[in-house]
């Protein structure tokens, strides 16, 4: 039998409430919980590059979708070590806590069709790595990445870009990625109308400049 996931629940400014829930009950309910979103970004190309994931299709929520390079729920009691966790899980990528960069905090919040209730306070973190799609090894939950520069992330996010053709790599049954070049429509972006892709791209180039991340605070 499975073990249960459970999660901490807190308030929509994500103070915990001392108290856990299993995860199923906890999106059927619609109770706020934390969240991890890392965002990938190489600075070593001709212009900086951000990654993007495209969610399986068996996820229940969003699934076909691109997304931020991963994201994860915290297990009860886990802080940063739960996202260093979802690295290692989604993508295969080993960091540290020190290597990853806070930039904010926001919410959000969704009822999807299935019924599904997700309320989310999301730590908002940065990582800056010379990555190679080929070598990772990458979980079922994973159909693609690519990556996008951040004016395209932008252009996608607000329509002004409505496709394009990326460098990316497209993950096998055995969790391989394989190169190749793929098409992204600004219609599968996970939509998020509150300009969290623009601040994505915004402290991309900032960090690519060398420059420093304003102290975190809510997006």
């Amino acid at each position: 039998m499975a073990a249960v996931e459970l999660f901490d629940l807190c308030d929509e400014w994500g103070q915990s409430l001392g108290r856990t829930k299993p995860r199923d009950a906890v999106h059927r309910d619609g109770d706020w919980h934390r969240s991890f979103h890392c965002w990938l970004f190489s600075a070593f190309s001709p212009e900086p590059a951000i990654i993007v994931q495209r969610r399986a299709q068996d996820k229940d929520t969003w699934p076909g979708f691109w997304d931020v390079s991963v994201a994860g729920h915290y297990a009860a009691g886990e802080g940063i070590e739960g996202g260093l966790r979802e690295l290692r899980e989604e993508i295969g990528l080993h960091a540290s806590a020190r290597e990853l960069r806070i930039a904010g905090r926001r919410r959000e919040e969704h009822e999807h069709p299935n019924g599904l209730i997700d309320r989310e306070v999301q730590d908002v973190y940065f990582l800056e790595r010379r990555i190679d799609l080929l070598v990772l090894r990458v979980s079922r939950e994973v159909m693609a990445l690519a990556f996008v520069s951040p004016e395209a992330l932008t252009g996608l996010a607000d329509g002004s870009l409505p496709r394009l053709t990326a460098v990316g790599s497209v993950v096998d049954a055995r969790g391989l990625a394989n190169p190749g070049s793929i098409e992204i429509l600004a219609s599968d972006l996970v939509p998020r109308p509150d300009g969290y892709y623009a601040r994505v791209a915004d402290c991309a180039s900032r960090l690519a400049r060398g420059e420093p991340l304003d102290q975190p605070d809510w997006w």
